[in-house]
């Protein structure tokens, strides 16, 4: 059935209508001259509908004729049809193919070279250097070699220290940083060490040697980027204030608890009020002289304005509600403990970050401890932080 169709949607076919007062002997007629007539159906409005092949409607000419039944095609359907339609539309293809076309190479083409970094060293300068070396506005990105052009571009701009070339879309984007011109009258000669420990995320050094590379796990007082190093195998010592990028994935935790059953106080309704007149230094009570006649208690202090304030003197009206409070057992089920723990252990570890630092990613580590009661939980964020320190040489 399923190749049947195949077979007419390639070969085409006509979906017709029959309208007459002698339809029914009309189809038989097709039928035994061996024209093909199928998926015959009336529609709701009386109107017979049916289907045949290209030839089939050729051949029904006369037999209509015959049996005085009108047929219409109503739709036309398969390759043959959908071919004509195109042919037709020409020129709306080509210029579809043409618009695919385009995109495809425009897209890999460098239509923009952007420079960032630069600060001493005019951009002006980065582009005539890039551009000599082939990554100019135009050129192929199939023919970039990103890494081999960023080392020749040091090669050749003797100012940069260091150069990134990264190719997105249809712009080039050449990331520099500049050598320091080092006085050492006025920076001393040193290492950069880890101020923290943690795993290097970047690390370039712009004077120095770079020690460790991205990936390495590093301690605390690690030199990240030497200051005394040796450039090649029986040279002597060459001596520098280090400098450069170390930036480090840092972690920062925090540990809580809760339990699952605690004691609360709830309040029963019953309060005691206390109001005080306060005259600079001096306490003057008004109501409530006597102390709260409760064991327990929670206190909700008011400070209610008064218009001897406007007049320059020290005045004010304190009132003190006291609510009495009973404690009660109350048992919560392991995920609210698990977590009221996560949200106090990541407080915790939030406390610890260094000022306009930014979470990169928030992991949670929870237990229940032996007694079955307490829920523990180990919040740790992960952050992305420049650790290098300038330590400098000594005497030694």
């Amino acid at each position: 059935m399923v190749f049947e169709r195949i077979y007419l949607y390639l070969v085409g076919y006509l979906s017709i209508r029959f309208r007459g007062q002698r339809v029914e002997r009309f189809i038989n007629l097709c039928l035994q001259a061996g024209i093909p007539v199928w998926d015959v159906y009336t529609t709701q409005n009386g109107v017979v509908v049916g289907k045949t092949s290209i030839a089939g409607f050729k051949a029904m000419r006369p037999v209509a004729r015959q049996s005085r039944v009108r047929v219409r095609i109503i739709r036309r359907r398969g390759v043959p049809f959908l071919l004509a339609r195109l042919w037709k539309r020409t020129a709306f293809a080509c210029g579809a193919l043409l618009f695919i076309l385009s995109l495809y190479v425009l897209g890999s083409i460098v239509w923009f070279v952007e420079v960032r970094g630069n600060d001493a060293v005019p951009t002006a300068t980065v582009l005539q250097a890039a551009a000599e070396l082939g990554l100019r506005p135009g050129v192929y990105r199939g023919r970039l070699a990103a890494n081999q052009l960023a080392r020749s571009l040091v090669i050749k701009v003797p100012e940069l220290s260091w150069v990134g070339v990264e190719v997105k879309g249809s712009c080039a984007v050449i990331e520099v940083v500049e050598k320091q011109i080092i006085n050492p009258d006025l920076k001393p000669l040193g290492h950069v060490i880890a101020a923290k420990s943690g795993v290097i995320k970047k690390i370039v050094a712009t004077n120095g040697k770079a020690m460790v590379k991205a990936g390495d796990t590093v301690e605390q007082g690690q030199i990240l980027i030497s200051g005394a190093y040796i450039i090649d195998e029986g040279a002597e010592t060459s001596y520098a204030h280090a400098e450069g990028i170390t930036e480090a994935l840092i972690w920062y935790d925090g540990i809580a608890t809760s339990a699952r059953q605690r004691v609360a106080q709830m309040r029963t309704g019953n309060k005691f009020v206390r109001d005080t007149l306060v005259i600079g230094d001096k306490e003057i009570a008004l109501t409530g002289i006597s102390p709260p006649p409760f064991r327990l208690y929670e206190e909700d202090c008011q400070v209610l304005p008064l218009i001897w304030r406007d007049l320059g003197l020290a005045v004010e009206h304190r009132r003190s509600i006291y609510f009495e409070v009973v404690e009660e057992m109350q048992e919560v089920s392991l995920e609210t403990a698990e977590a009221e723990a996560a949200r106090a252990a990541e407080k915790l570890a939030l406390a610890q970050l260094p000022e306009n630092t930014l979470p990169l990613a928030t992991h949670f580590q929870s237990e229940l401890l032996p007694d079955q009661n307490t829920v523990r939980v180990r919040a740790i964020i992960e952050t992305v932080e420049s650790i290098g320190e300038f330590v400098a040489l000594t005497a030694e």
